[in-house]
């Protein structure tokens, strides 16, 4: 039932467990019953909040709740967000980062910007390329990523043509960790900007936001749109209908000729 959390704030997260749930709670449904008569009080503080989703996370793997109960108690949690970073790039803010970037790590950040993932997901795809099953499609490579880590997965990641054959050729040379450092030392535009930027167009040329929500491999909400398969089909058909173009003129092109380089 943890999480990606530090021991010592795990601890913390489930010394709140005595709080709202005293010894009398023996079962899983009155921890469900529980929960939902003291959400009023749970949600006043972010730690029982994330105390109780670990709970509700656990009881899911272990099938303890039905599909019902769980979206049930789920809907009555709040997030208490503070200090969010609502910071988009701008198209121009990305391509002067890009030109500021030496020519492999120009590279390896043009694949985040390029296909909405994680900072991780990029350093696992960098890690395991060559034995990633992918699909050739028209103008565009899908690879099979299957990474999954509790609530944060990463089903495929979209590249260009172009990108994906660039990094196969220049593989050995790139690093996640370079691309950081570079970009502190110059004091350019974060990687998990260009995860931001990227999900703006997507919702900017019309890709339907579940659609873009599975490009970033973000976990649907409603049942409808939880079918894999046909997200699938509709990902692969928005990449190249409504971003192909838009991302390889804007990202590319404008970078020809210092691309070159790499290749």
């Amino acid at each position: 039932m943890t999480a990606n959390y530090s021991k010592g704030y795990l601890r913390k997260i489930l010394a709140k467990i005595p709080v709202y749930l005293d010894k009398s709670v023996y079962n899983y449904q009155e921890l469900y019953n529980v929960v939902n008569v003291n959400c009023e009080a749970i949600n006043k503080d972010d730690t029982a909040v994330k105390m109780v989703r670990l709970l509700l996370n656990y009881c899911e793997k272990k099938e303890l709740f039905t599909d019902q109960q769980l979206i049930t108690c789920r809907k009555k949690l709040t997030n208490h967000k503070s200090g969010v970073d609502n910071y988009v790039p701008t198209v121009q803010e990305i391509l002067h980062t890009l030109s500021q970037l030496s020519p492999n790590n120009r590279l390896v950040y043009l694949v985040y910007v390029v296909s909405g993932i994680r900072k991780v997901e990029g350093k696992y795809l960098l890690d395991n390329l060559t034995s990633l099953k992918c699909q050739q499609l028209e103008g565009f490579i899908k690879i099979a990523m299957n990474y999954l880590r509790h609530n944060k997965n990463s089903y495929f990641c979209y590249l260009p043509s172009t990108i994906y054959q660039q990094i196969i050729n220049n593989h050995s040379q790139l690093s996640v960790q370079s691309l950081e450092n570079e970009i502190k030392r110059k004091k350019l535009i974060h990687i998990k900007y260009c995860r931001k930027w990227f999900y703006t167009k997507c919702i900017e040329l019309g890709v339907p936001e579940a659609i873009a929500d599975f490009y970033e491999g973000r976990t649907a909400n409603s049942i409808g749109a939880n079918h894999y398969l046909s997200k699938q089909m509709l990902a692969d058909k928005y990449y190249k209908e409504k971003l192909l173009e838009e991302l390889t003129s804007d990202l590319i092109l404008n970078n020809k000729k210092d691309l070159k380089k790499v290749m």
